[in-house]
Formats: structure tokens, sequence, C-alpha cells
């Protein structure tokens, strides 16, 4: 899939002997692993909307689609106290589209996956990190060994010093229309409230006002690849739909808030502007194309 805000990743540690506040994005967060040995859980929930725009191939409208995002995600991280920690996980993933005319496209395109991950300290400057995603990639109308995929992100970072790292990290993906997604990256601590971070899939600058707020402007980018189903274009009435391979992506911008609660518990809130939708299937060399929308969405996490 693309680099999801699930998929590795929350916030560059300076310095790895100490873990400041931590932002949002999970990939930069597990560079650097604790100094304590033990035991990490995390779970997030999550749900984003899009209401009704218009959406086209080509030059011929087909109506308007709103979108439906839901997420679940449990990881558990080994912390082996040096130098290499190991996390397993289980997610589960899904967008639904609810259309104003029949559509090939399907109302359903999701995800169950059991994310596996390693982040290593190789020296006091660098670190890397990976993870693979093995799981079912599918429109669930019928489930077979094509529906397998295991979409890879990895990087590395380099701690310029206690307040700049740079990162190089890529999702790659062979099904995707697009199957490597990534590049150069940096997260600056400008100071005790505002910090940059310039990379995917959350490129966005963070304000902090107090300790138990954070609040951002910036990008997110969402989606996968998706296996159709064996007779998925037979039972539409195009047969060239048969078990093909369609890549769904999401390109957002907007505002955002995080509330750190305490014990563990942390609430997300954002909003903006939806200004790519596209569903791509590339055996075909064919294009959905949807309007602009506005999006909100919400996140509750939990660590233990």
């Amino acid at each position: 899939m693309l680099i999801r805000s699930v998929a590795l990743l929350s916030a560059a540690l300076p310095l790895f002997a100490q873990e400041p506040t931590r932002p949002v994005d999970r990939q930069a967060r597990s560079f650097g692993p604790p100094t304590e040995p033990g035991y990490r859980g995390d779970f997030e929930v999550g749900a984003g909307y899009a209401p009704n725009s218009g959406h086209r191939q080509g030059s011929t409208e087909l109506g308007d689609v709103n979108t439906l995002q839901s997420r679940v995600r449990y990881t558990g991280t080994f912390i082996s106290g040096g130098d290499v920690n190991w996390s397993m996980g289980v997610e589960w993933e899904r967008f639904g589209f609810g259309f104003e005319n029949s559509s090939i496209i399907p109302s359903t395109l999701g995800s169950v996956s059991l994310p596996l991950g390693v982040t290593w300290r190789i020296n006091e400057r660098w670190s890397f990190l990976g993870e693979v995603s093995p799981g079912i990639y599918s429109d669930f109308e019928d489930i077979g060994g094509s529906d397998f995929n295991a979409p890879l992100i990895a990087g590395v970072s380099y701690a310029v010093n206690d307040n700049l790292l740079v990162f190089l990290q890529v999702s790659v993906d062979p099904r995707r229309d697009v199957p490597i997604v990534g590049g150069p990256g940096v997260r600056w601590q400008i100071n005790q409230q505002w910090a940059l971070s310039l990379l995917l899939p959350r490129p966005r600058i963070e304000f902090r006002p107090a300790d138990q707020w954070l609040l951002y402007a910036g990008g997110e980018l969402v989606g996968g690849a998706y296996q159709l189903g064996k007779e998925h274009g037979s039972n539409r009435g195009d047969a060239r739909f048969d078990d093909v391979n369609m890549t769904y992506r999401e390109i957002r911008a907007g505002l955002g808030a995080v509330w750190t609660l305490g014990n563990g518990l942390r609430l997300e809130a954002a909003g903006g502007w939806m200004f790519d939708r596209r569903w791509v299937v590339n055996d075909r060399d064919l294009i959905w194309n949807g309007e602009g929308a506005p999006y909100v969405r919400l996140q509750a996490n939990f660590r233990y």
C-alpha cells in the first residue's frame, strides 16, 4: 500500500537516549529504540469521511461518490534495551464508496494485514527502520491467492544534531500504479513549540501551544493497491475487469489537532480539502478521477 498513517510510523528522537514529546507520524517515531527493555502496545482506531462529489472517466461524468475510510491497528513492540527492536501487529482498513449511479468501481476496497517491523540503531547518528505487511488486499468479493500481497516500507535516518534529523525512506508495492513512493525527508525541531516534519505520508508544520496540545497544518497521502474479484467485471457487464488490480489514492491538505489526555490516551481530529482522488487499473490503462471535496478525519490512540 501507499505509505500509511499506519504503515510504519510518530516522532524522531533527537537523542536516542531520551524521548521528547512525540509528533504524530509513526514512521519518524520508530527511529531510535528506547533504552529500557520491555513491551509496548499501541492501539489505533480511526475514520475519515468525504461527502458526495463528482467523478469521471476521461471526459465522461459518472455522478457523485462519497468515501468512508475506517481503520483499526494494534502494534506490539518488543523492546530489547539494546540496538534492535522488533514489532508485530494486526491491521484492518477499509475504503467504502457510495455511488450515485452503478459503477464498475467496487463499493469496498480494503485490507487485513500482519505488519512485521524492525528498528535498528546502527550507531549514535544512524538508524534503520523496516516494515513488511503481508496480508489480503482485496475487494473481498472472493478471496484467493492473487489477493495476497506484502507491501514494504524501509528507511534510514541520520541525526545531524539534537534537533535535526534527515531521512531517506521508501514505500514499495509492485502492484501499485506507482510502485515506489518516497525519498528524502527531514524533521526539524525549530524550538520548544514549533517543528517542521517534511516526511511522507503526512508532511506538516506543527505548533505545540501546551504540553497536552499539538496543532498542525499539512498534507496526507492514503490508499493502496487491491485485487478485484475473479468475476467482478462479468457481474457488472464488462469482463475486462475480472481479476485485475486497482490502485486507490487520496491526497489531502488541511488542519488538525492532537489532544493528549494522559494515561496513554490521545485523540486527533483533522479536516480540510481532498484535492486528488483517483482509481487506477494499470492493466486496462484506465483512470477514474474524483473532483475535489472536503474531508474530516478522527482518530484515537492508546498506548501502554
